[in-house]
């Protein structure tokens, strides 16, 4: 009888705590009720799915390795839609060294597979095939010519959970740069953007950046850009100096790896600071997944999927997961990370999932 009576207290309006024991107190004694009501509340399906999890967020900053050298990771990712222009373009691929930060930026028509393999190859023919892609789980990049591309090439391919922009942060920053920079450049005649892809490159890789104390271009190539406006420029080391030169770029790389890892430390601890460790789920577990796109008409929505069983775990605090019940709102597969699930107690988990 005390499971019904709170039953029916809480699902009269899906109250919270304080007001389904307020509505159970005035008609009847319970023994410990505060700790029923709760345990009762944490496996309140409509509630797991709707609400918003409370108290710090889960998960600690996972830096990503860059690697020794350059060109050894590069971020891939598409910005867009822009405005389409004569020639259709209407994205822009940006391919980002991990590394050095060197970018490069391609026009496209569409964010199609073929499309990206284009450019890349483009880009191939100049610095060759990096040890790692990073992307998203776009279609241009979870296609099967994607894969067959990246394991004739060699490539390791890692793509990013969904929801979780952070983990493909290098050229999420640089999407913000490229966004400001153009509207201010082509402000009244929005649809030349393209015109102006080859000046922001210029710009974003002659910039001197914070992590590693130099700029894209000098890290890359070894030397100060030499451009139009410059006054002083930099020249070509004469013959019997480049032994020297190549020291100090190699000395320059390793500096600026060491910046790199103090940055990345800096930011770990500055942004764990309103975190706490992430739950360990496990193989078979049942949970809710963080609603991750919001269009019209969703915003009254579950803010939660599901449910779905873990079936499995990866590192960095990521799950695979699969949809539990084919008939509930959701992907049937995807992947996710502890600070978009929320499970319920186990003592009321398998009748109510």
């Amino acid at each position: 009888m005390e499971q019904e009576v709170i039953k029916r207290a809480h699902d009269y309006g899906h109250f919270g705590r304080k007001k389904t024991l307020d509505l159970i107190s005035k008609d009847y004694y319970i023994h410990d009720l505060g700790r029923k009501v709760d345990e009762y509340i944490k496996t309140c399906i409509p509630c797991l799915l709707a609400n918003r999890k409370e108290g710090k967020q889960e998960g600690f900053l996972q830096p990503i390795d860059k690697g020794e050298t350059p060109l050894h990771t590069l971020h891939l990712d598409h910005v867009g839609p822009l405005t389409e222009t004569r020639k259709q373009y209407n994205h822009i691929l940006t391919v980002v060294d991990a590394f050095t930060k060197f970018t490069w930026l391609f026009p496209t028509k569409s964010t199609s597979t073929k499309e990206v393999l284009d450019k890349l190859k483009i880009h191939q023919h100049v610095f060759g095939n990096p040890e790692t892609f990073f992307t998203d789980r776009g279609t241009a990049f979870t296609s099967n010519d994607f894969r067959q591309h990246c394991e004739d090439e060699g490539i390791q391919h890692i793509t990013i959970t969904t929801g979780v922009p952070r983990g493909n942060g290098q050229v999420e920053r640089m999407h913000r740069t490229i966004i400001s920079v153009l509207t201010k450049l082509c402000i009244e005649k929005p649809e030349l953007w393209y015109k102006h892809v080859g000046r922001v490159q210029m710009a974003l890789n002659s910039t001197f950046q914070r992590s590693t104390s130099t700029t894209p271009f000098d890290l890359l190539i070894g030397k100060k850009m030499k451009r139009q406006e410059d006054v002083e420029l930099y020249q070509l080391l004469e013959n019997e100096e480049r032994e020297s030169f190549v020291r100090e770029r190699e000395e320059m790389r390793k500096l600026a790896k060491q910046q790199m890892l103090n940055v990345q430390e800096e930011n770990k601890r500055n942004y764990d600071k309103g975190r706490k460790e992430s739950r360990k789920y496990e193989e078979g577990e049942l949970v809710a997944i963080k609603r991750t796109q919001f269009g019209p008409g969703l915003k009254l929505k579950p803010k939660y999927l599901g449910p779905y069983r873990i079936v499995k775990v990866k590192r960095g605090d990521r799950y695979d997961v699969e949809k539990n019940d084919p008939s509930a709102e959701g992907p049937n597969k995807t992947s996710t990370s502890a600070d978009h699930m929320k499970a319920g107690q186990s003592r009321y988990q398998v009748c109510l999932f």
